[in-house]
């Protein structure tokens, strides 16, 4: 019996809460990393190079620190890799797109002005979804409000990311830079797979000692 209801827990357990998924998540940012130093370093500048080096060993530390139990190690990388994507994305979108290209990409016409908007859009989310990752995951009572913005904020970031891989295409770019761009994408939209994945362990975890707390204070009052 009792393997029967684990087996029946298992199956209607969330991906989220999988540790294989994870595991695939973390393979996937490291590869990606992996893939674009050995392919595109000649394209990278030095913070670049970089930005993928922390990605890629963060991606492997935050796996076996969770494996390990190791809570603050987890948050305190993930913290770090989204700062990490924060800066990269504001060097991208106020140092590059919004000045000395800003006019090529509105002379692009409308695919143009897509790409400005979307690449804004998603360093606005990005920010939002660094501050709250700390808020939710440094509290330390369950805070589904939190964690509900920043699904809103990280779905927001993926509409984002789907303009911007739309746009790609009709801006003429050359086909290096396209496979360039659409690697670091999908690194970065596995990164906020990651993000949803270790906040929602964390959420279980805390509504499971929420639970066991208030079960411990009615047996203390029974006695």
């Amino acid at each position: 019996m009792p393997e029967e209801n684990n087996t029946k827990i298992k199956k209607l357990e969330s991906i989220f809460l999988n540790e294989h998924f994870m595991a695939a998540v973390c393979v996937f940012i490291a590869a990606a990393g992996l893939i674009s130093l050995i392919f595109f370093r000649t394209q990278m500048d030095a913070f670049e190079k970089f930005g993928l080096l922390i990605k890629l060993v963060s991606a492997v530390n935050i796996y076996f620190a969770f494996r390990h139990y190791k809570w603050d190690v987890v948050k305190g990388l993930l913290g770090g890799v989204l700062f990490c994507l924060m800066y990269h994305e504001a060097y991208h979108v106020l140092g590059e797109l919004w000045s000395e290209d800003f006019d090529i990409y509105l002379v692009a016409g409308v695919h143009g002005s897509i790409y400005l908007a979307a690449a804004g859009m998603s360093l606005w989310m990005t920010i939002i979804i660094t501050l709250n990752h700390f808020i939710v995951n440094y509290n330390i009572r369950s805070n589904p409000k939190n964690v509900i913005l920043n699904r809103i904020a990280i779905i927001f970031k993926f509409a984002a990311y789907i303009l911007l891989l739309a746009s790609n295409r009709r801006l003429g770019l050359s086909s290096s830079v396209m496979r360039e761009n659409l690697l670091g994408q999908l690194t970065d939209i596995a990164i906020l797979l990651l993000v949803i994945l270790i906040e929602s362990q964390f959420e279980s975890f805390k509504i499971l000692r929420q639970g066991l707390l208030s079960a411990r204070r009615k047996e203390e009052k029974f006695i």
